[in-house]
């Protein structure tokens, strides 16, 4: 219960982040700032739904399978609401994902604070320790830390036309695929999880859309 009531606290300050994160940037997109907190609400809930239905996905029926989340669910379908969204209200699509990555981002971030708190997902015993474990879920808060940082400022200074959330996939496909040889997994293939099969998924489909972006913006020129 405990876990759950902190997940709860941490995906509200995530939607909060988000929020703030909006009305920052919201003449961008043409929104107004009321419209910025039902938007960081429903992107939060979306984003439970993606990383649970993954989750789901990887494990079926197995007992505790609707307990369990899948952040490359994240990863692979917000996406799918950006692009809706923006050709739903008639907005730039580009600065659609760039805007949102920077809500995404922290949403995981926070997501990855419960497992901390919750006692999951954590790494390997570091061999020769007396049961210290490798820091996998601290790794990774500090990487998503520093990608708000350095794309946060690049989004704000109009530097990324598009190229945040692909940015975003690449980076993430290549920390989660050397990160996961540090993490234990019940879905394993010898030293191979089913999670460094997402993040070459994700780093290829990442570099093929920031590809056709820098492609697109050279022809443009």
């Amino acid at each position: 219960m405990r876990a759950d009531f902190a997940l709860l606290i941490l995906l509200g300050i995530g939607t909060l982040i988000s929020f703030s994160w909006l009305c920052l940037l919201g003449k961008r997109l043409g929104m107004r700032w009321y419209a910025a907190l039902p938007i960081a609400l429903l992107h939060t809930l979306y984003g439970v739904v993606t990383v649970k239905a993954f989750a789901f996905l990887e494990t079926g029926f197995a007992e505790g399978s609707f307990d369990n989340m899948s952040l490359f669910g994240g990863v692979f379908f917000m996406p799918v609401a950006y692009w809706l969204g923006a050709k739903l209200f008639k907005r730039k699509v580009t600065d659609v994902f760039d805007i949102f990555s920077i809500c995404m981002i922290s949403t995981v971030m926070c997501a990855r604070i419960n497992c901390i708190i919750a006692g999951c997902c954590s790494g390997l015993l570091i061999p020769g320790t007396s049961g210290l474990h490798w820091p996998t879920r601290e790794m990774e808060i500090l990487f998503y830390i520093i990608l708000l940082v350095w794309l946060g400022h690049r989004i704000i200074n109009q530097q990324t036309n598009g190229t945040a959330y692909p940015i975003y996939m690449i980076a993430y496909g290549v920390f989660r695929f050397f990160v996961e040889f540090l993490r234990y997994s019940e879905h394993s293939f010898g030293i191979f999880h089913i999670s460094h099969l997402w993040a070459m998924l994700s780093f290829c489909i990442g570099l093929s859309f920031y590809a056709e972006l820098r492609s697109k913006k050279k022809v443009r020129r």
